[in-house]
């Protein structure tokens, strides 16, 4: 014997599930812009790197490299992560995990990168932080619905 829930149940379970998919929904769409300004910003940031902008810190020694070689790695960093930001938006389970690669990849990239722009590479690094937990979190919710 199925005994039926009430409508207040109902209701309240629909509710429930509801917010959950809204969040579900926010967490992705904020990592898919999060991609897309990423790299937007990284794009910019490599050009003026490449190009020795005083926007950085010159004179500083890097764990490897030169800001050159760093400004072509945060470029093509900057192309990938607007291409995936772009899968992100419409869905794509593969754009998920190779956002969280690259965002992760970001991460580390950021934090070499520390010595010429301190402050900006933690704030990029944290919110790089946020949209991984965002992607691994609660992409595979959306890929369902």
């Amino acid at each position: 014997m199925s005994v039926d829930p009430t409508p207040q149940e109902v209701r309240a379970a629909g509710i429930e599930r509801s917010a959950d998919d809204d969040r579900a929904y926010g967490w992705v769409m904020f990592a898919a812009l999060l991609l897309l300004m990423l790299g937007t910003m990284n794009f910019v940031e490599g050009l003026a790197a490449i190009g020795n902008a005083h926007f950085f810190v010159h004179d500083a020694h890097y764990v490897a490299g030169s800001l050159k070689f760093w400004g072509w790695v945060v470029l093509f960093f900057g192309l990938g992560q607007f291409a995936i930001g772009l899968g992100v938006f419409v869905g794509n389970q593969f754009s998920r995990w190779a956002g969280v690669a690259v965002l992760a990849v970001n991460v580390i990239v950021q934090l070499l990168m520390i010595r010429a722009y301190p402050f900006w590479s933690l704030a990029i690094a944290a919110l790089d932080t946020l949209a991984i937990y965002g992607l691994i979190a609660y992409g595979k919710r959306i890929a369902e619905s």
